[in-house]
């Protein structure tokens, strides 16, 4: 072998990725749950009315709720 296909394996040779923490699990899913929450509070309260407009609420609120489905699979993903 050459020693630049020697570098290009190592570059690609990865230690393996260890299980997060209790700790880093338990806050992903408090963050989660919070995210879920802030965004059913800027949806279907009346909480912010008068406070934010309308269409900030929703498009916060859409942002909020994607943004908990992506931290909830990523959660998700690295305890399996």
């Amino acid at each position: 072998m050459t020693q630049d296909n020697n570098i290009e394996k190592e570059e690609f040779n990865e230690e393996p990725q260890r299980k997060p923490s209790v700790f880093a699990i338990v806050t992903g899913v408090i963050m989660v749950l919070i995210y879920v929450g802030m965004a059913f509070l800027l949806l279907f309260t009346t909480l912010f009315v008068g406070k934010v407009p309308e269409w900030v609420r929703y498009m916060m609120g859409v942002v909020f709720f994607l943004y908990a489905i992506f931290r909830g699979y990523r959660v998700y993903a690295s305890n399996k």
